[in-house]
């Protein structure tokens, strides 16, 4: 690991800054020994980039290069066509023009590990696997009609084998999932599968005892604005690599604000890894999830209620009590003003916003 993990590192400090305003509540400097999970709130796609330059940045990795962090990924961005297939809203031309691109070769070389399902594998795997094959002994037979219903739409040849359907046009389609008990795939697929995901997991533990690794348990962004639940595994890899410490980072995304979508990011090192390790960390990581201005507004005007100063003081001082972070221009009163302000008028022109915020807002105070 050397200049191409360092220029990753900095491009992604100035993509974070340039696309949010990220504002850290924690310490700004800490120490990350080999043997520590770097457990995160999974909020959205882009929490990779913001996340990393504060662990990069505040553990000096820029010149600790033996214990620099790991991270442990999805294993379809190691597959071609990710960035074809992955974002729902590209563009057709765009999903043609990304087909034949893959990055999963360099990955390594920045400390990028694959974690595999053993029950779930995404359309395009099945379908490269044995592309001679009907559609419908590698896809369930609704998605293979999908695919036939893309082909007549768009004037393609018909959709009727694995290998008229490897093509950008239908990117999206192949990053569809596939379970095991769809009872469809190539003969012996989902055994190889099943070893190869138990592989990757050894391969991570391995990992995990060598350096930092940075894991989000929750698998997936939330789609709804609660946290959790966590996927199983994180006990288990907590029961074999028997972590030193956690580093907890939470991440709330507030865009009820002028300009910018403002992230405050709460950063707790020195975590005691719980006996527990899938309820206890749930519990903890609601807990480091932040106070924003934009989550009070929405959970009050989802709950139609009128959204005061006095209200959002009132939560803040019991977060306060409860020691759990806020965002910090929510402790000056004429800052938590003008904040409110923002957020009022921001809830206007962003509605869709308010539902994810205020269920984000709901489950931190779960516990």
């Amino acid at each position: 690991m050397g200049p191409l993990y360092d220029a990753v590192g900095l491009g992604m400090w100035t993509y974070s800054n340039a696309a949010f305003r990220v504002v850290t509540v924690g310490p700004r400097r800490f120490t990350v020994e080999p043997r520590t999970l770097i457990v995160v709130t999974h909020r959205r796609e882009t929490d990779v980039p913001v996340i990393a330059p504060l662990v990069y940045f505040g553990a000096r990795f820029w010149r600790n290069r033996e214990h620099r962090m790991g991270f442990a990924a999805r294993d379809d961005m190691f597959l071609p066509g990710f960035f074809a297939g992955f974002p729902e809203a590209l563009p057709k031309t765009a999903r043609r023009a990304f087909f034949h691109l893959g990055v999963g070769r360099f990955l390594p070389r920045v400390e990028v590990h694959p974690i595999s399902s053993a029950s779930v594998a995404r359309a395009g795997e099945l379908v490269r696997a044995l592309p001679e094959a009907p559609l419908e002994k590698l896809l369930p037979a609704d998605l293979a009609d999908v695919f036939r219903v893309r082909s007549d739409e768009l004037g393609l040849p018909a959709a009727l084998y694995g290998s008229d359907v490897l093509r950008g046009e239908y990117a999206d389609l192949l990053w569809r999932p596939v379970e095991r008990n769809d009872g469809v795939g190539p003969d012996g697929f989902w055994e190889r599968r099943a070893a190869r995901a138990a592989a990757d997991f050894r391969a991570l533990v391995d990992v995990a005892r060598e350096r930092p690794l940075v894991v989000f348990p929750e698998g997936r962004p939330s789609p709804d604005g609660e946290i959790g639940p966590l996927r199983r595994g994180l006990s288990a890899l907590v029961r074999r690599v028997r972590p030193q410490a956690f580093l907890l980072i939470a991440l709330a995304y507030d865009p009820l604000v002028r300009g910018r979508t403002r992230i405050v990011a709460s950063v707790r090192p020195g975590v005691e890894p719980p006996e527990d390790a899938e309820t206890a960390t749930l519990e903890l990581l609601k807990r480091a999830m932040p106070l924003t201005s934009g989550q009070y507004v929405a959970h009050e005007l989802v709950a139609g209620r009128e959204a005061t100063e006095a209200g959002l003081t009132d939560v803040l001082e019991a977060a306060r009590s409860e020691e759990r972070p806020v965002d910090p221009e929510l402790i000056d009163p004429s800052r938590r003003r003008a904040r409110l302000a923002d957020a009022l008028a921001a809830a206007d022109r962003r509605p869709r916003e308010l539902p994810y915020l205020a269920r984000e807002y709901e489950s931190a105070r779960s516990v």
